[in-house]
């Protein structure tokens, strides 16, 4: 991305009649002292006085007040690939216009955008890899990682179509049924059941750092490696917070957690070392 991209594009969007946000620089967090799509706008001189000083920021878009909904198609997850779950609805008949504005984003994933007015909404995983969203999102030219969120074939914001009609239902709460295959067998909810569940139901900003600090403290409980521990807590305060933290802040919480854990385990292990004596 060239230096001052973020901030031509966000003047042609704002004189377009959208409502954008400044992201520092490589990530999709909002600058500290900033507070993310809560002071989305479309006034050029706020928009100058943002970028005034910080040309490379990244760029997010508010998609309630333009009426819009993101179909957040990811393929990080081998176990849970968006592309496989298009290819499944399609074969229920259920397709996404692939002539609507469409962003192909930072880690290779797509974002279709639809015109929507439908209430508020985040869902995540409403199909495995799949999610939906009408509150707020990165958009292009935005990068991370070096790897930038770019339109496909030239298109615009202009060439957004209509939500196709059993979208709207699913967000109406119709949910979607997979065929016999993928049919899911209820099972008793273990320790790691709760855990996701409280995860993916994220929380607000008032609550975020207790929130995380919670969540962090039980990934430590089911044994998982303290680096596997800090890239979920990393994607975790991305994906589930309203109004992510600042990754430094993330990175204090989990410091924090870790040497209490460390601690602990020190304890324990003088603790049986006795007992085995």
């Amino acid at each position: 991305m060239e230096e001052f991209d973020s901030f031509y594009a966000a003047l042609d969007l704002a004189e377009s009649g959208y409502e954008i946000y400044p992201l520092s620089a490589n990530t999709k967090i909002p600058p500290k002292g900033h507070h993310g799509y809560s002071e989305a706008t479309r006034d050029q001189g706020t928009i100058f006085a943002w970028f005034k000083t910080a040309p490379a920021y990244n760029l997010g878009l508010r998609l309630d007040t333009s009426h819009l909904l993101v179909v957040d198609v990811d393929i990080h997850d081998s176990a849970k690939n968006g592309k496989d779950s298009l290819f499944e609805l399609q074969r229920q008949g259920k397709t996404l216009q692939p002539d609507t504005y469409i962003e192909k984003t930072a880690g290779g994933g797509l974002h279709y955008f639809f015109k929507y007015t439908g209430d508020k909404t985040r869902k995540i995983d409403v199909w495995p890899g799949i999610d939906l969203f009408n509150d707020f999102t990165v958009i292009a030219p935005s990068e991370i990682n070096g790897k930038s969120y770019s339109p496909l074939d030239g298109r615009t914001l202009a060439d957004v179509k209509q939500a196709p009609n059993w979208l709207v239902d699913e967000l109406a709460g119709q949910k979607a049924n997979w065929t016999s295959e993928h049919a899911y067998t209820t099972r008793p909810k273990k320790f790691m059941g709760h855990l996701l569940d409280e995860m993916v139901t994220g929380t607000t900003q008032g609550n975020r750092n207790a929130w995380l600090t919670k969540m962090i403290g039980r990934l430590f409980v089911t044994g998982a490696e303290p680096e596997t521990v800090y890239e979920l807590a990393c994607s975790i305060n991305e994906r589930f917070i309203d109004q992510p933290l600042e990754t430094k802040e993330v990175t204090t919480i989990y410091n924090s957690i870790l040497k209490r854990e460390m601690k602990r385990f020190e304890r324990n292990s003088i603790r049986n070392s006795k007992i085995a004596g």
